[in-house]
């Protein structure tokens, strides 16, 4: 798997040219992806670079700070009722008209309450203007995660194709985009803020083989954007390890159930896929320093859960006596056992067979070579396809937006596929409608306690997301979002 990956950085380091193209004035910065658009966010939620740009010229009532804590945006200050039903916002005297943004704000949520953010703003009554100055917005329910889905890059507002900052795009959006901040007078007294003002950063969405090799030969300050599948290129070009840094992101990294075939629909086959894996080896064929594994679908220290549930197979070996090498072999043969007891009791002869949809890349060759020899030493097989093809299981890896138990929970509901409980449904139903927080944490925890047992998703460890930089690099921080937003790298976003 190491050999076209190789192959792709040698190109793309001819490609990329040589020198130290950084100046003290300038950042160049590549995201990993498709190139650089200036995405409308109604259509959908911008990816990689595209929210990158967008959170640089577009805020929203609020944005994300280099730490991803909510931060001013058009609104320079705000109050949260104390039954979490009314946010109400003050815009600064320049930024805009209350019934404007009021009135992009409901595009925004209509659009967006079918897609992945929808369970954060099914929630939203109203969004009026109450002043020229202030808006509220008025829930039916409480939703803890309300102020990071505002910060979110498909909340920022465009009018007539243009933001509010707090970068600007010099010229157009292309495969270099410029981003500058706001021009100074010439008699300006600030002395920082003059400096800051010649300051700017050069954007690019370029694909991972690139951009590495971009920062290897010193013409990139930053690469952000990576995950697991383009880890590697990290080690190939040798780049230097305290400059590989790593969000100590949360979220999902794992399987769920595609289709419905008779051996993924079984529980107990899920388990012992599960029980099966070496989660600690998977990490180190990955190469990922750090590499966290996980056994459940919650990570623990969640704010409204923090001590999830263990599946039942994890509770039944933790008091295994002996090496964790040992403890996994027993695991191993228990997964082996119920494998072979499935296939006698539905009469299959040959060896149980599944395809796992798989993304593109050569991290996910790595990953899927490591799985296919860890469970065929259950007696499974298993076949790559593409990540549209029909499979028996998917993969996720995504970053939860925020620390909500709500939004791990919602990836398992009855509506996104099955497994699923109708009990697991019911409770959190109650508890994203309730305003009773002790009730809340009650049906958040039962929901959570059903969907363990049921075993909807094979967990291996938290999501990889990696950024390369110097570690002094000015306005980048690790956080566990991996969002790091461009205009802190030429000076903070109050422009100072």
């Amino acid at each position: 798997m190491k050999r076209p990956a190789l192959l792709a950085l040698a190109a793309a380091l001819l490609l990329t040219g040589c020198g130290k193209g950084n100046r003290d004035d300038l950042v160049t910065v590549s995201v990993i992806g498709r190139p650089t658009r200036l995405a409308d966010p109604g259509r959908g939620i911008p990816q990689r670079a595209d929210a990158a740009l967008l959170g640089a010229v577009a805020q929203g009532l609020v944005r994300l700070d280099s730490g991803a804590q909510v931060e001013p945006g058009l609104a320079i200050r705000w109050a949260i009722s104390d039954d979490g039903l009314y946010y109400t916002f003050r815009l600064g005297d320049e930024r805009g008209n209350a019934e404007r943004v009021a009135a992009q704000l409901r595009r925004l949520v209509r659009n967006h309450s079918d897609g992945p953010l929808g369970d954060s703003v099914n929630a939203v009554r109203e969004i009026i203007a109450v002043t020229p100055e202030v808006i509220e917005i008025r829930l039916s329910a409480p939703r803890p995660e309300l102020m990071a889905t505002l910060a979110n890059p498909a909340f920022a507002l465009l009018d007539g194709g243009r933001g509010s900052g707090p970068l600007s795009i010099e010229g157009g959006v292309g495969p270099l985009t410029v981003l500058h901040p706001p021009p100074v007078g010439e008699d300006d007294a600030d002395e920082n803020a003059r400096a800051m003002a010649k300051r700017s950063v050069h954007l690019r969405g370029e694909r991972a083989a690139r951009a590495v090799a971009r920062y290897a030969n010193g013409d990139a300050s930053l690469i952000a954007g990576g995950g697991f599948d383009d880890f590697i290129y990290t080690k190939l070009a040798n780049i230097a390890p305290r400059d590989v840094q790593l969000d100590p992101a949360t979220g999902l990294f794992g399987f769920r159930m595609g289709r419905s075939s008779p051996a993924i629909s079984a529980p107990e086959i899920r388990q012992a896929l599960a029980m099966a894996l070496d989660r600690e080896a998977i990490g180190v064929a990955l190469g990922v320093p750090g590499w966290r594994p996980i056994q459940a679908i919650l990570p623990p220290g969640l704010t409204d859960l923090a001590q999830p549930s263990r599946p039942f197979w994890a509770r039944a070996f933790a008091n295994v006596r002996g090496t964790d090498r040992q403890a996994l072999d027993i695991r191993i043969a228990t997964a082996r056992r119920i494998v072979s007891q499935w296939r006698e009791r539905e009469g299959m002869r040959r060896p149980l067979r599944l395809a796992i949809a798989m993304p593109e890349g050569p991290g996910a060759g790595i990953l899927f070579a490591t799985l296919r020899r860890q469970w065929r030493t259950i007696g499974v097989q298993i076949e790559r396809v593409g990540r549209r093809d029909t499979a028996d299981l998917r993969l996720i890896d995504e970053v939860a937006p925020a620390d909500q138990a709500d939004w791990f929970l919602a990836h398992f509901l009855c509506d996104r596929g099955r497994p699923c409980s109708e009990e697991a449904d019911q409770a959190y139903e109650i508890a994203r409608t309730t305003t009773d927080p002790a009730l809340r944490a009650r049906m958040i925890s039962e929901a959570e306690q059903r969907l363990t047992a049921l075993a909807p998703f094979i967990p291996i460890a938290q999501p990889v997301r990696w950024s390369l930089a110097a570690p002094d690099l000015p306005g980048f921080r690790l956080n566990p979002r991996a969002i790091h937003p461009l205009a802190p790298l030429i000076g903070n976003q109050k422009g100072r």
